[in-house]
């Protein structure tokens, strides 16, 4: 229950975050553009270089709102998808840096410690996989467990820290597949609707078409923007998890030898 909360107010903050980011585009992109008229109208020739900077920039943002305003409403369904994507990204990536150990100073601090309590206190404060995973080996080794049992006994500590480390992972993975396709099913949308109309009116308006077809990349522009980071991060986190599984097996052996030795089997 404390890790959905967790999860809900990272989402709502993302979302604000997100939402206030487009309010201040809306807000200063027409701001800059009423600046740079006067420079162009002073560069070019005052009767028509005034004009195209503001009407550049408004019609920009009036594209981007035609294609979210457009069944089958696919860019709002994508500003959902990039909520989503940065809250998943914020969330793992605060887990994988608290979840990394340094498994040679714990072993250290075991091989210093004179009995199994100890050993238990030197990593109590010890962070990470590896910090609780070693935790749970010298508790049972404390309880009497023999080193054979202690090795099977520790697996499910061992499962349930791969478990965590991959909540998460497959839905942003799915993001990384499902963005793109939703970008590409707006464009196709708006593609067809741009042909039905010069069907209709013919070739006589050009720029009819060309405006048609922009607002309807819009769509693919936006599904690439999210499944860019969402590929890189996915990568990222998947190398991160290995490296950490691989220090804690590492350890994990190397901390098994070190109780055998102990109790002389």
């Amino acid at each position: 229950m404390q890790l959905k909360s967790l999860f809900t107010r990272r989402l709502l903050t993302t979302t604000g975050l997100i939402l206030i980011a487009f309010v201040v585009a809306g807000v200063i992109a027409p701001a800059f553009a009423q600046e740079a008229a006067p420079a162009a109208a002073a560069a070019a020739a005052p009767a028509a270089a005034a004009a195209p900077a503001p009407t550049h920039a408004k019609s920009a943002l009036g594209m981007i709102w035609e294609v979210a305003k457009t069944p089958p409403f696919v860019f709002f369904a994508l500003v959902l998808c990039s909520i989503v994507t940065l809250t998943l990204i914020i969330e793992r990536f605060m887990f994988y840096r608290k979840a990394e150990g340094n498994t040679d100073d714990m072993l250290d601090k075991i091989k210093q410690a004179g009995t199994l309590s100890e050993a238990l206190t030197a990593i109590e404060g010890a962070t990470g996989v590896a910090g609780r995973v070693f935790r749970s080996a010298l508790s049972l080794a404390r309880d009497g467990y023999p080193p054979e049992q202690i090795e099977r006994l520790v697996e499910g500590t061992v499962t349930k820290e791969l478990i965590g480390m991959e909540k998460f992972l497959p839905q942003l993975d799915s993001m990384v597949t499902l963005c793109p396709l939703m970008g590409l099913l707006g464009t196709t949308v708006g593609m067809i609707r741009s042909f039905s109309i010069v069907s209709q009116m013919g070739m006589s308006d050009p720029s009819a078409l060309a405006g048609g077809i922009s607002e309807a990349l819009i769509n693919t522009a936006t599904g690439l923007a999210v499944a860019c980071p969402a590929l890189f991060t996915y990568n990222w986190f998947t190398g991160k998890k290995e490296a950490i599984l691989m220090d804690m097996e590492k350890g994990l052996s190397e901390l098994l030898v070190i109780l055998k030795s102990s109790t002389g089997h």
